[in-house]
């Protein structure tokens, strides 16, 4: 009898504790939650993507999909800006995650877009809920189904587009150039010998003061340095490379003069000279070019 009252009780404890041994609080978690996705359509039918996701910090990893396997421009950043390092393989999305909580994940694609004749069409095989806005004064012309909303913002068409796959077409206006006016310009005559040694003056002029403004502006790597004494070694290799390119070179160029540098290394470099106003940051088709100031 004391055999089976034993054998009962070790039952009891048994059921009460495999719970917690087969389910632990942690696996039973989400990795992560998708918080918006957001796709900026531009003219050209390049897409900018960005997407904000809540993260569970315990987890060394998180896996995801992006919206294409062609990109450029890819970076994570943490709640504090900071960079994430990431894996890309195909579709499929790595990033090391550990100790994050909020992350945003921005980059560029140009494999969303087709263009016919007139019509361009976004076509996106989509696993998330986003928001989709075209071009600026763009004119619908199909949907394969029907948006969870239609607004607008300024000029701007936006779609709220629920997953699945996704076609919209829409037709871009052309950049109209203002013709001016044909009305004749009655000024008086003025004669040819003034005006021709007029414009040699100025030419003359004026390329006397680009010189002297070129000269001027050229940046002084010492002067800089004892106004920024908390710049590094490496922060002041870069200002260099930029006044050998001419105050100015693209972020590529930047990683092939400086090979060892890691990427994410390089990036934070840029935004720390930028942050001190040394150099300023510009889009320029699908590439950043750093200039001097």
């Amino acid at each position: 009898m004391k055999l089976c009252r034993l054998r009962y009780i070790l039952l009891i404890a048994l059921l009460s504790v495999l719970p917690l041994v087969a389910v632990p609080p942690v696996l039973s978690q989400s990795r992560f939650t998708v918080e918006s996705v957001n796709i900026m359509v531009y003219r050209d039918g390049l897409v900018h993507v960005t997407q904000s996701l809540s993260v569970n910090e315990v987890y060394p990893e998180i896996f995801l999909s992006l919206l294409s396997s062609s990109v450029d421009n890819f970076i994570v950043l943490d709640e504090n800006q900071a960079a994430i390092d990431y894996q890309i393989d195909g579709f499929n999305l790595t990033i090391f995650s550990l100790g994050v909580q909020k992350m945003i994940i921005e980059y560029d694609t140009n494999a969303l877009t087709k263009k016919d004749a007139e019509i361009w069409t976004l076509i996106i095989d989509n696993p998330y809920s986003i928001v989709a806005s075209l071009p600026e004064n763009s004119t619908l012309t199909y949907l394969n189904q029907m948006p969870t909303a239609i607004n607008t913002e300024g000029d701007a068409i936006s779609l709220s587009l629920g997953p699945g796959i996704w076609e919209v077409s829409y037709l871009v206006p052309l950049v109209k150039v203002d013709e001016g006016h044909d009305q004749a310009d009655h000024s008086p005559e003025f004669p040819i010998e003034y005006l021709v040694a007029t414009i040699v003056a100025v030419a003359i002029i004026g390329v006397l003061l680009a010189f002297v403004l070129i000269r001027r502006r050229k940046p002084n790597i010492t002067k800089i340095a004892k106004a920024n004494p908390q710049l590094m070694k490496e922060d002041i290799e870069v200002i260099e490379f930029l006044v050998e390119r001419n105050g100015k070179a693209f972020e590529a160029e930047i990683r092939e003069k400086f090979p060892n540098m890691p990427r994410t290394s390089l990036w934070r470099l840029v935004r720390r000279l930028e942050r001190l106003e040394i150099v300023e940051v510009k889009k320029i088709g699908l590439e950043n070019q750093v200039q001097l100031k």
